[in-house]
């Protein structure tokens, strides 16, 4: 039989005046299973989400055309879609290894 350990008065009392200030603030506790190897891309991915910055809402608008809109079934359907530019910033900054090439149109 496994031992569990029951929590204190006084924490439990910490973990609700927690939760209710996250509620306050908008936010939701949400659980995931995933691999070993996604796990800090998970978290990296959920902080990033609980911020109000402009990175927050591209990716928050990039992540749901791209996992909520099921007529996106390519990255050409992706990349010409109407997202900002800025949804891709960081994206396309490499350089090119090779010259250009002439092109008659």
């Amino acid at each position: 039989m496994e031992a569990r350990s029951v929590a204190t008065k006084s924490q439990r009392k910490a973990t609700r005046t927690h939760r209710r200030r996250a509620a306050a603030r908008g936010l939701v506790r949400v659980e995931v299973q995933t691999p070993r190897k996604d796990a800090e891309l998970i978290r990296a991915l959920a902080e990033t989400l609980r911020d109000k910055s402009e990175k927050a809402n591209a990716l928050r608008s990039t992540l749901a055309n791209a996992l909520l809109n099921p007529e996106i079934k390519t990255a050409f359907d992706v990349f010409g879609s109407d997202l900002p530019d800025e949804a891709f910033s960081g994206v396309f900054d490499q350089p090119r290894r090779d010259a250009w090439r002439e092109v008659d149109l």
